[in-house]
């Protein structure tokens, strides 16, 4: 399903940039620490959100889109 992987990729895209970002953000001197624990907990919860994202969006396409495929078929 579309629905849900299309948020999953944007949120593990924010997720990859997360790092870098606040990596950049010390090397101008605008941050006194490279990595904070917040900075840390923000990507890990983007992380595992796309990731959680995903799966489901895997179940739905491996079960219930091959049910309506089928029952699309048959009607035919």
């Amino acid at each position: 399903m579309v629905y849900l992987k299309s948020p999953a990729i944007i949120i593990a895209g924010a997720a990859g940039f997360k790092i870098p970002y606040e990596i950049v953000r010390y090397l101008a001197g605008r941050k006194e620490q490279i990595l904070t624990k917040e900075d840390i907990k923000e990507y890990l919860t983007l992380a595992l959100i796309s990731i959680l994202l995903i799966i489901i969006a895997a179940w739905v396409e491996a079960n219930v889109t091959l049910k309506i495929a089928k029952a699309v078929l048959n009607s035919t």
